[in-house]
């Protein structure tokens, strides 16, 4: 049965764009593994009758890699030389490829590049000078795809690398926000459909784990705590371990980080480390981590499923393969899932708020982020301000937000929290939007008539 192809519109857009330019094009697209590229360009590919080469690199030898790769070549150009013609280099195949691109458009799609040109470091050259003296020539749509992040980014991308400004189109594919991963949940209430987007980060992969004729319990337990499950100790390894040698320590990072050590010092100490300079750097390149800069700088997890995974699965490895997981999660967990949805129900915030920027009453946002600082307050004594949505068009500061996913309505002693956290803010009337799961309380829907105040179905149903 064919899968059902859904969402990254905009990308199919772009790409057919491009494909509609003559002569020779270049396009690199890059994210993490299990978002869905391979799908994206096989979709793309499907649209169009051209002749179409569509490799994958494992890995494997170079001189596997040479001959898998001319298999694909001649099964897709020239079926009728298979067995009979050879290349001794890399070189010649690409000359091959394009004298057969040179007055008719074909599509070379190379997957997993990273694989080839680890193990083929001379790849990137060669393919420079075949762009620059004969590929540019012809009408080949050329297309470069790869999972490891980091190698994208210093080896493909930087203006130190051989390709570097020979692509007419460079697309990182991020995972689905939560509006688009809820297309794949049309059976789930909205609270649901929010709760499925913290355990999935929105990845493609993860998603298509869900069984909407299960219930959501079901499905966590089924995929989480469950031999076979999908998120087992090995596929979490997949994630991690995919571009780093030191798993073990690299694996104590995240879980420090999702345990709530976020700072340099808190981390190091977890981990029993005293150097994670490193370490730290190669996460937050591969986009595992992000660092946010405030007065004392802090990492938090990019990937939501991981931290899931380690605040409340990492620890029940043993009693899942005891076949003991479903009762771990029942007593241990269940309770816990909103307070994890807390900083995911923020992220869900800021989409909604970049989808509405300048549309109606809401400001034109150029970011919405979050806000620590320390001020000193009416006594005299240092405060800790902490706001969870701090909208602005540049260096002003035009909107404030509060997020509240719990199981009872925002209330009055938490609204005046915030209106009290405001007057610290280098700020004077910014527009106020409060974020609840449950809804608010007669006295806050009352005296809050000048903020926007915004339920959970109001972000699934009024979302542009």
């Amino acid at each position: 049965m064919q899968e059902t192809f859904r969402g990254r519109t905009t990308e199919l857009r772009i790409l057919e764009n491009k494909f509609q330019k003559k002569g020779f094009v270049m396009t690199i697209l890059y994210g993490r593994r299990r978002i869905g590229k391979t799908r994206l360009i096989n979709k793309f590919i499907s649209s169009h009758d051209c002749k179409c080469i569509s490799f994958t690199a494992v890995e494997r030898g170079e001189a596997e890699l040479l001959s898998m790769l001319t298999e694909s070549v001649l099964s897709a150009v020239a079926p009728d030389l298979l067995g009979t013609v050879t290349f001794n280099s890399f070189e010649k195949l690409f000359d091959f490829i394009g004298k057969q691109a040179e007055k008719k458009r074909i599509i070379f799609f190379i997957d997993e590049y990273p694989y080839l040109a680890k193990q083929c470091p001379y790849i990137q050259s060669v393919l420079q000078k075949q762009i620059d003296t004969n590929w540019k020539k012809g009408k080949m749509f050329f297309i470069i795809c790869g999972s490891l992040v980091s190698f994208m980014k210093d080896e493909v991308l930087a203006e130190s690398a051989p390709l570097h400004g020979r692509s007419d189109l460079e697309l990182k594919l991020r995972p689905f926000n939560y509006l688009e991963t809820a297309d794949f949940l049309v059976p789930y209430s909205n609270e649901e459909k929010a709760i499925c987007y913290g355990l999935t980060n929105g990845v493609a992969k993860y998603i298509e784990q869900i069984d909407t004729n299960l219930s959501l319990e079901e499905n966590i337990i089924n995929q989480f705590y469950s031999i076979g499950g999908y998120f087992s100790d090995e596929q979490i390894k997949t994630v991690i371990t995919n571009e780093r040698q030191s798993p073990a320590l690299y694996n104590s990072i995240i879980s420090a980080v999702a345990t709530g050590h976020t700072k340099n010092s808190e981390i190091a100490s977890c981990v029993g480390s005293d150097d994670i300079t490193y370490p730290l750097k190669v996460l937050t390149n591969a986009e595992i981590l992000e660092k946010r800069m405030s007065k004392k700088p802090y990492y938090v997890l990019n990937d939501s499923m991981l931290e899931f995974w380690f605040r409340y699965v990492n620890r029940a490895t043993s009693l899942i393969n005891a076949e003991k997981g479903s009762l771990y999660y029942l007593s241990e967990v269940r309770e816990h899932i909103h307070d994890f949805m807390g900083k995911i129900f923020e992220k869900m915030a800021k989409e909604y708020l970049m989808f509405h920027a300048g549309t109606g009453d809401f400001p034109l946002l150029t970011e919405v982020t979050d806000y620590q600082t320390s001020v000193i307050d009416e006594d005299k004594k240092q405060k800790q301000i902490e706001i969870d949505l701090l909208g602005k068009n540049a260096k002003n500061i035009l909107l404030v937000g509060e997020c509240k996913f719990k199981k009872s309505q925002f209330d009055k002693v938490e609204y005046e929290k915030l209106m009290d956290k405001i007057k610290y803010l280098p700020v004077s009337n910014p527009l106020v939007c409060i974020f609840s799961l449950s809804g608010f309380s007669d006295y806050v829907k009352e005296n809050a008539q000048n903020c926007k105040l915004i339920g959970i179905d109001d972000m699934y149903g009024n979302a542009i």
